[in-house]
């Protein structure tokens, strides 16, 4: 009995194809990685970084006296009145300012400007409801600064760090 190899083409086999899809998908991974690097927005990156470096060094000293002052803050917030509730220890500013910078997006930062309600209670109104992480910076006109990272769909309080 004789026996005859048929030899198929090489293109309906599958091992030549299967060798072939792994540059091929790296191509396209690459393909979408340049992509999203070009149309992606750089919020992460700060426009004048060297100044704000700088400026570091202001941060540290303000949030040096917020300690050497033995100042703490507790922050409550309402995302269905807005309020903002702010109760401190040692802080005796008639006004506190507070940026909230968000996360990633920083098209979201706004600032608040707490007024005191009681000796060591401030209140503030927000004009729409928080949502998702935020970085919130507390200042006092009396030159010192808390901050503090809140997420505002998990968490309504924050406790200032010193």
């Amino acid at each position: 009995m004789s026996t005859i190899a048929q030899s198929t083409p090489w293109y309906k086999q599958f091992w030549p194809w299967f060798i072939m899809s792994i540059p091929l998908s790296s191509v396209l991974v690459a393909v979408v990685q340049v992509y999203a690097a070009v149309n992606s927005s750089s919020d992460l990156v700060k426009e004048e970084y060297y100044k704000e470096g700088l400026a570091i060094n202001t941060v540290i000293t303000e949030r040096q006296a917020a300690k050497d002052l033995d100042i703490r803050a507790t922050l409550r917030l309402d995302n269905l009145t807005g309020e903002l509730l702010l109760t401190t220890q040692n802080a005796d500013a008639s006004t506190l300012n507070a940026v909230f910078a968000h996360a990633a997006v920083s098209e979201k930062d706004f600032s608040v400007t707490f007024s005191q309600s009681q000796p060591n209670e401030y209140r503030a109104q927000l004009e729409k409801p928080l949502s998702g992480i935020w970085n919130v910076y507390l200042a006092s006109p009396n030159g010192w600064q808390l901050s503090g990272r809140i997420n505002s769909n998990v968490h309504s309080a924050l406790n200032f760090n010193l």
